[in-house]
């Protein structure tokens, strides 16, 4: 009698985590088919063709990868497909979902808050679009988040401080419409490999302190802004850096000889300033 109840508890177990799994998958789908609904065009009839409501896996579909386990949606790139439309808000229920890119296309409107769920998600590429509106507060509460590429849209205002997440490395903000200061918090994020906000109508300057907050910087690009004040001769101490682009502001004052010291950049750009005083050679 024992042995029989333990063997109906433990199928009535099996069947209770089938079913979760199954809800959790017939969710994923459901929330690629409203993505789907919300594009207007898809010249290359990528999902018109291939995204089925019928389909028994979405992990088949073009451009979506599974995870091994739980067969949950963990990547989702659509990149460069020309699709033109808006983002779902329902996109935000692949909770499993760890890589999104959907650059280089069309899409327009606003990023929902409801991606503010994808809790797991590590890079977010959506370059290359026609978003519109300001950058999302709800961004800096992704908590893996380490990419981050929202170049070459329409967004505008000021960069929420929020955008300061502890695990990001790269954050690439290129060609905007932002303007305000680049907030100090993004200066505090040590785990940061590459800041690119270049093109935007950026003011303020840069922090003296900048090097001892970011060891890991690789490469900063925040030319063609409004950006003034003096370079720290602190410079050297951002010891990785590669690459240095400060050209096309209005910083002034001498150009620290100590930036001669960073003995592995490679790109110096720090034209079309108000500097004065001697050359530097690296």
């Amino acid at each position: 009698m024992g042995n029989f109840t333990f063997s109906v508890v433990v199928s009535i177990l099996l069947l209770h985590s089938f079913a979760l799994s199954l809800n959790s998958i017939t969710t994923d789908k459901h929330a690629l088919i409203s993505f789907k609904n919300s594009i207007t065009s898809d010249p290359y009839a990528i999902l018109s063709t291939n995204w089925s409501q019928n389909s028994t896996s979405v992990c088949n579909w073009i451009g979506v990868s599974c995870g091994l386990k739980h067969h949950r949606v963990t990547a989702l790139n659509l990149s460069g497909y020309g699709l033109v439309g808006t983002v779902a808000p329902h996109l935000g229920n692949l909770t499993f979902l760890r890589y999104l890119d959907i650059s280089f296309n069309s899409f327009t409107g606003i990023l929902p808050f409801e991606l503010s769920k994808l809790r797991r998600l590590k890079v977010m590429n959506v370059g290359a679009n026609s978003f519109t509106g300001k950058i999302p507060t709800w961004l800096g509460s992704l908590p893996q988040l380490e990419k981050l590429y929202l170049y070459k849209n329409s967004f505008l205002g000021i960069i929420p401080s929020s955008l300061s997440n502890q695990m990001l490395q790269i954050l690439n903000l290129n060609y905007n419409q932002l303007s305000g200061s680049i907030p100090y918090a993004i200066f505090n994020v040590s785990s940061l490999r590459e800041i690119r906000i270049r093109n935007n109508s950026l003011s303020g300057w840069l922090p003296s302190d900048m090097c001892d907050n970011l060891p890991n910087i690789e490469a900063l690009d925040i030319s063609a802004n409004q950006l003034s004040g003096q370079i720290s001769p602190n410079i050297w101490k951002c010891r990785h850096l590669q690459e240095l682009v400060l050209s096309i502001n209005h910083f002034n004052g001498k150009i620290p000889s100590e930036i001669e010291s960073l003995s592995i950049l490679k790109e110096l750009y720090l034209g079309l300033n108000d500097f004065k005083g001697k050359r530097i050679s690296i």
